[in-house]
């Protein structure tokens, strides 16, 4: 005698491994899965055409039918439902533990600032099983359309999300990356530019910082930031033993970082950022002049504070800049005296500044030095840049003393006086008062340092 079939209450037949629950008005779907565990899906409609009850949470395409397919496609694919279960934020959080001792102290801040976004964000409860990439694009467009989060931001949030679903999908939690889309620039605010100034925005600028009452205390760092092409960290990490007179040359040597830690902030040093990193930038007379005059005017103090790098294997104390608090300065304060300065100078004239930043100075340095042709590979050690492709694309082959030499032969030869500190003005701050405070500097802006 046939086995009589089960049917739900609207009298369609019911496949195996299909129940109906009268008490709660759920059907429900037990089947194996690819890991060889029992496991059970449940839904309130059986197939996709039934109502769904308006007053559940239930959403289309979660019929048991639908779950079927999705599930049967899981075990043919020897997907891991378990895996696929955690959220996205438990994914972010397992793939930062993995990678958090291979990277340096500033990606950890970065990984530490996305987590903390992530836990209160609604995306990042959704189980990672339940992520395709329309709905990942399409939340990557809120968070720039309703959070106003740019390029940048999005960019390093994806760069642990894609990473993330792939180590998923390699472990078989999911069947595709959701994040495996292109990122345009232009679609997501960052096709902005840092270009270097011209060499007249860039004398009217130094002439302004110069002549102002309040800003004309920071002349000399600016000057030597357009003067040598340091990164803003790097030019953050000098202390006096780095400023070599008798050989006219800057040890480039580490940096100096400051990141929050709880309520605290923390300073620490690292080496720079790339293999070449660690240089010698020759020095003119004009920085000579200006690093003497900082470090004759750097106040005293009893006792310097001593920053170590993360391992506790190296350590530095008594750098170069100090705050109106005696306390070091790092990237974030020379991005917000260098923005006060260019706000103030466009307020006052009507021909107004481009935007000027650490890495606007480091940019006009590099493109100055090209101008008046110097040789791509002497330019690209200077800079420290990890690869010529940051400089003119061109390879050649240099002794570490031809770099000195070519510099100076250059820089005297032709004469560099983009802004010689014998300049007489010719653009002077007028003598205004009351609108000097450069207010507080952003502490979690990431420094603006390039490669």
């Amino acid at each position: 005698m046939a086995e009589e079939k089960r049917k739900d209450p609207k009298g369609r037949n019911l496949r195996n491994g299909e129940t109906y629950d009268a008490a709660s008005g759920r059907y429900r779907y037990s089947y194996i899965d690819a890991t060889g565990k029992r496991r059970q899906l449940y839904s309130l409609t059986l197939t996709a055409k039934d109502p769904i009850p308006p007053e559940s949470k239930q959403k289309p395409g979660e019929s048991l039918r639908e779950k079927e397919v999705q599930a049967q496609a899981d075990r043919a694919n020897q997907i891991d439902a378990t895996g696929g279960n955690m959220t996205v934020y438990q994914l972010m959080e397992r793939y930062v533990k993995l990678k958090m001792p291979d990277v340096r102290e500033t990606t950890r801040n970065g990984y530490r600032t996305q987590l903390n976004y992530m836990a209160t964000d609604p995306f990042g409860k959704k189980k990672i099983c339940k992520v395709n990439a329309t709905e990942a694009e399409e939340w990557f467009d809120s968070l720039h359309s309703e959070k106003s989060k740019g390029y940048s931001s999005l960019h390093t949030l994806r760069g642990i999300l894609r990473p993330a679903f792939a180590m998923a999908k390699k472990n078989r939690w999911v069947v595709d990356n959701p994040f495996d889309f292109a990122m345009l620039k232009k679609r997501y605010g960052g096709t902005k530019t840092r270009d270097a100034l011209s060499k007249a925005d860039m004398r009217r600028f130094l002439d302004f910082v110069r002549t102002d009452k309040h800003f004309q205390t920071y002349f000399n760092g600016v000057f030597i930031l357009f003067s040598t092409g340091l990164r803003i960290s790097e030019f953050c990490g000098l202390i006096p033993d780095d400023i070599d007179f008798q050989n006219h040359v800057i040890h480039v040597r580490r940096q100096l970082l400051r990141i929050h830690d709880g309520d605290k902030m923390l300073y620490y040093i690292e080496i720079p950022k790339t293999d070449n990193g660690i240089r010698d930038v020759p020095m003119l007379a004009d920085v000579e002049t200006a690093f003497r005059e900082v470090l004759q005017s750097r106040p005293q103090r009893d006792v310097e504070p001593v920053v170590w790098n993360e391992e506790h294997t190296d350590s530095a104390s008594g750098f170069l800049w100090l705050d109106k608090n005696g306390t070091y300065e790092t990237a974030q304060h020379w991005q917000n005296h260098l923005r006060w300065a260019r706000a103030k100078f466009n307020r006052i004239y009507k021909d107004e500044i481009p935007p000027v930043t650490p890495h606007v100075c480091r940019h006009t340095f590099c493109s100055n030095c090209a101008s008046i042709g110097m040789n791509p590979k002497t330019l690209q050690m200077i800079m420290g840049h990890a690869s010529i492709e940051f400089t003119l694309n061109v390879y050649t082959h240099l002794e570490a003393g031809d770099i000195k030499g070519e510099f100076f032969s250059l820089m005297n030869n032709k004469a560099y006086n983009f802004y010689p500190l014998d300049r007489q003005p010719e653009t002077v701050a007028p003598d205004t008062v009351g609108d000097d405070d450069e207010g507080d500097p952003d502490i979690d802006a990431a420094p603006d340092d390039d490669e």
